[in-house]
């Protein structure tokens, strides 16, 4: 099915109406919504609302469904080695019974083959899916929340650390779901093949099992040395990327005071750091494999060599005592593991995902439509960190000083506070048709007077009233990889009025 858009894609450029339109139930439109809402329900009904509650109620039913396929598809895998048995079993000339059935065993191992490929393979995807989706709808809810985030609140959230939110963290749900199951799973496959080895091999049986409990236990401990090592990769990776944004950002200032060498200094030393971290997460992760890929041989050779000696070699039960090893040692040094890990990297994400979207907004202010002007009254503001939260706590604790809407504008109870204010006592009035012009030096306060009209900035003392309609043109230009023309478009359907509006108003023409 991709052969047709592959060809056209050889033969000219792509256009965005070539691609394949998405489901509607895979849009991001649709899935943050119904995240969003179901968000929103557990913050309104509980004080300490937890994010997987929220995407349980969204994605449980159908992630459980596919959890049941899968568990079926892992059934087969348990059944497939005693139809082998009884196949070994029908050469035995004095064995009469396996001989007269042995292509009906044959077609049904065939059919098991079939029908486990049927169960996982849709299993798996639609596990894949779910993580998929998941993946959309908090990218949407994050980004939606970043929108409504305090000025405070954005100005300690460094670039690095949003793109490792919307990277790192969400691709866990993409990668580790599909193994999520097998928590659950891989005790009820470990009970059921060690109920049919304990028919085959009694006590012995158990050797083998002893021995793959060992191995589980050491690579949990390789596990948790990974995780040391990834964590510690992953903080200077944030802290390489926060350095490179800031030395980019102000690179006019570095090559003015021939910084290059010291800044390239620092960077190469994180890197040097963080290059150390990945070698020896590496090494940690060839040691968990090999775990893996020679357990396979001990385990066989623990769960037959006491029966063997005891009551001697018997074909049929060798090799199905083989494959159920096999079977064994996939689930129990492999999938749960991987399963655990998985739980705990997706639980790791939605809390770190759940502590973004319960950071400080930005509160709006109530506006008077009829308003003319823009009045400030007494204005006093700060930027020092944890005033939101002493704010509220000033709400909660002084009854008598509650926000009053009266006139219909924002009234902030007066309550003395610590620190040294940005805005002091500010007191200006603008009528419509009327132009101010504010100035002053570096840190004076120019841009927390424009934050505090927009409400970016919230007032701790003093009124501010206007009618709610502003127009903002900041400092820094937004502008896109493009022409002029994507520039003014900016993604909307082309207005030939407005366009030519915007270049005789930038004066482009």
């Amino acid at each position: 099915w991709t052969r047709p858009i592959l060809r056209k894609g050889y033969r000219q450029r792509l256009e965005l109406s070539d691609i394949y339109q998405i489901q509607s139930s895979d849009s991001a439109d649709n899935l943050s919504e119904k995240l969003e809402r179901e968000w929103d329900r557990e913050l309104a009904s509980k004080k300490n609302p937890k994010l997987i509650n929220a995407l349980r109620r969204c994605f449980f039913w159908r992630f459980m469904f596919y959890g049941i396929i899968l568990y079926l598809g892992e059934v087969t895998k348990a059944v497939q080695p005693l139809l082998l048995g009884r196949i070994i079993a029908s050469y035995d000339p004095d064995n009469k019974v396996e001989r007269s059935i042995a292509i009906y065993l044959a077609i049904g191992l065939c059919l098991l083959f079939i029908v486990r490929t049927l169960l996982l393979h849709p299993a798996i995807f639609g596990l894949h899916h779910i993580g998929m989706q998941m993946r959309i709808a908090m990218f949407s809810l994050i980004y939606k929340k970043t929108l409504k985030l305090s000025s405070r609140v954005l100005d300690k959230i460094s670039i690095g650390q949003l793109v490792s939110l919307l990277s790192n963290n969400l691709n866990k749900f993409d990668e580790g779901l599909a193994s999520a199951h097998f928590v659950w799973i891989v005790p009820l496959q470990v009970a059921l093949l060690m109920g049919l080895l304990w028919e085959l091999l009694q006590a012995s049986a158990f050797c083998g099992l002893a021995f793959l409990i060992i191995i589980a236990l050491f690579q949990s401990g390789l596990g948790k040395m990974m995780m040391k090592y990834r964590d510690q990769r992953a903080g200077k990776i944030n802290e390489r990327l926060v350095i490179t944004s800031e030395i980019i950002e102000n690179i006019q200032s570095v090559k003015a005071y021939c910084w290059e060498e010291a800044m390239e200094k620092i960077i190469e030393n994180l890197r040097q750091t963080e290059l150390k971290l990945t070698r020896k997460a590496a090494y940690v992760r060839y040691f968990n494999s090999s775990a893996f890929f020679f357990s396979g041989f001990f385990v066989v050779f623990l769960s037959v060599l006491p029966y063997a000696l005891i009551k001697g070699i018997v074909l049929r039960k060798i090799f199905t005592t083989i494959s159920f090893c096999i079977v064994l040692r996939m689930a129990v040094t492999r999938q749960f593991p991987w399963a655990v890990q998985s739980w705990y990297d997706s639980i790791g994400a939605i809390n770190k995902i759940q502590d973004f979207l319960q950071k400080q907004e930005y509160k709006t202010l109530e506006y008077n439509l009829t308003t003319t002007e823009v009045t400030m009254e007494n204005a006093t503001a700060y930027w020092e960190e944890g005033f939101g939260g002493l704010l509220e706590k000033a709400k909660q604790n002084n009854q008598t000083r509650n926000i009053s809407n009266g006139d219909n504008n924002l009234f902030f109870s007066n309550f003395s506070l610590l620190g040294t204010p940005v805005l002091k006592d500010i007191n200006f009035k603008i009528e419509r048709g009327q132009l101010l012009v504010v100035a002053g030096s570096t840190g004076a306060g120019k841009t927390s007077l424009l934050m505090m009209i927009m409400g970016e900035l919230e007032p701790s003392e003093g009124k501010i009233k206007h009618s709610g309609r502003i127009s903002f043109c900041s400092q820094f230009s937004w502008i896109m990889p493009g022409t002029i023309k994507e520039n003014i478009v900016f993604g909307v359907s082309y207005d030939e009025y407005r366009y030519r509006s915007v270049i005789k108003a930038c004066q482009l023409e």
